[in-house]
């Protein structure tokens, strides 16, 4: 009986975590097809993807995996304890065969997110990302998956969940997140889950990245970061 109450463990935190992964990479997806399309209707260089869309966009996508309002709260107390954020690079092929990340900006719903409008977008915390902001470098060198001709654009967009243990982070039920390990949190009975160790080095919060490369329709993305409307 103790073996088979073990293996019944086991196989929920199995089929948990390829579940939470499994959702991160298809909000991935769905923020990919999102920015592809939607500034679509809108002429010449307004066509350019602006901060607002990203919020929006990841607004969207996120909600296969916080439904509702889920994802979105007042100061820093969540429902689920956790909620969504990520990252988007903007890569250019140089002409011997490296690359280099033109610019970088994260996506976040840690802090006072409390509509798609007030979804934070900044350039902070590149450290824990699996892409490697550099320049003149290998393409797999930023990152594995990565492949890219001369002066062609590719955008990396890799996105993650956030739980933070400490008395500034919480449920909105009153627990703070310092006494809820991230194990309990994600629904895991055996397993002990701690942050990985991302590429570029510094993750304390982040879980369950995915990424996926597209290039971009023309008139989106340039090497201006997207502007704050």
């Amino acid at each position: 009986m103790p073996i088979l109450i073990i293996l019944l463990f086991y196989i929920n935190d199995v089929v948990r975590l390829k579940r939470l992964h499994s959702q991160t990479e298809f909000v991935a997806q769905q923020m990919a097809n999102i920015l592809q399309n939607i500034s679509q209707k809108r002429e010449g260089a307004d066509r350019k993807i602006t901060c607002n869309d990203i919020r929006y966009a990841a607004s969207l996508a996120f909600l296969s995996m916080f439904p509702g309002t889920t994802n979105f709260h007042s100061g820093r107390r969540f429902d689920l304890g956790y909620v969504g954020l990520g990252y988007m690079f903007c890569v250019k092929g140089n002409s011997d065969s490296t690359a280099s990340v033109l610019w970088g900006r994260r996506f976040h719903f840690a802090d006072w997110a409390s509509s798609p409008s007030k979804v934070g977008v900044d350039a902070a915390f590149f450290g824990r990302s699996n892409v490697k902001e550099l320049t003149n470098a290998s393409p797999s060198e930023i990152y594995p998956t990565l492949k890219i001709k001369p002066d062609e654009i590719k955008i990396i967009i890799e996105c993650a969940v956030f739980y933070q243990q400490g008395s500034a982070y919480g449920f909105t039920d009153g627990r703070s997140s310092t006494d809820v390990s991230p194990s309990e949190a994600f629904g895991l009975r055996l397993y002990k889950l701690s942050p990985p160790k991302t590429r570029a080095g510094m993750n304390i919060c982040l879980y369950f990245h995915s990424a996926v490369i597209f290039t971009p329709k023309p008139g989106l993305f340039d090497k201006t970061p997207p502007a704050d409307n």
